[in-house]
């Protein structure tokens, strides 16, 4: 079992709402357990999108950022790629350029922070920002000798309720992270302060997505809730 409260955690988020749907359960848990909690957001920007007003802004979405690293305590966090230039294009800066900044040029690096846990998006997404974040922060985190690059013990891809919309064979969870009610309460406030983005009735970024997932993870894994990982790397 992870000891959490010695556990510095980076959650690598293709958008703002990302870190809290794929893993808003184990950020709880690691704050309250006295660990550190990371956040670094790839991209944003204006997109038009199926809501009821058809559109979020950037500078909106800038906003919400702060009120949910506020209520869920993140030591800091940093958005690498500002703007409508890189929002929903990530895959035409190449996988380099991204891995840049996971590995050495955001204030949160891998080098500079030195986590012990890293989360980043499941490859099988539709969606292409997360298809080319979860490839470069795949490859960031290939194995490496400590004395010459940070090594990172415990590797992680979380998952949302949309990745089941696959073109793909998806990767099963294999690793999970145990929730109390509490925990999953926080994470559903936390969802909701991202007003852009929540959704309601049957859509991936709903109440009821969220908590059913939960409840299903837990069931699988013999608990009453849980978040769903997929394993890459465990070294104790």
């Amino acid at each position: 079992m992870l000891d959490l409260k010695k556990q510095n955690l980076l959650v690598i988020a293709p958008h703002p709402d990302d870190e809290v749907v794929g893993c808003g359960g184990l950020i709880k848990r690691v704050k309250d357990a006295g660990g550190k909690v990371y956040v670094l957001f790839l991209t944003v920007g204006d997109t038009k999108d199926f809501s009821k007003k058809g559109v979020s802004f950037g500078k909106e979405r800038e906003r919400e950022i702060e009120t949910v690293a506020k209520f869920l305590k993140f030591d800091d966090y940093h958005l690498a790629f500002n703007g409508n230039s890189y929002h929903l294009k990530l895959d035409t800066l190449g996988q380099k350029t991204i891995m840049d900044a996971i590995e050495r040029e955001s204030r949160i690096a891998l080098e500079k922070i030195k986590p012990s846990i890293v989360a980043f998006p499941s490859t099988s997404s539709y969606n292409q920002d997360h298809r080319i974040a979860a490839e470069a922060a795949h490859a960031a985190l290939r194995p490496a000798d400590g004395r010459d690059k940070h090594f990172v013990k415990t590797v992680l891809a979380y998952e949302e309720p949309s990745d089941s919309w696959a073109l793909k064979e998806r990767t099963e969870v294999n690793f999970f992270a145990e929730l109390t009610k509490k925990d999953l309460d926080a994470k559903v406030k936390a969802m909701n302060l991202y007003m852009s983005q929540v959704r309601e009735g049957f859509n991936s970024r709903s109440t009821p997505a969220l908590k059913n997932l939960a409840y299903f993870r837990g069931f699988q894994s013999g608990v009453e809730i849980a978040e769903g990982f997929f394993n890459y790397r465990l070294v104790f």
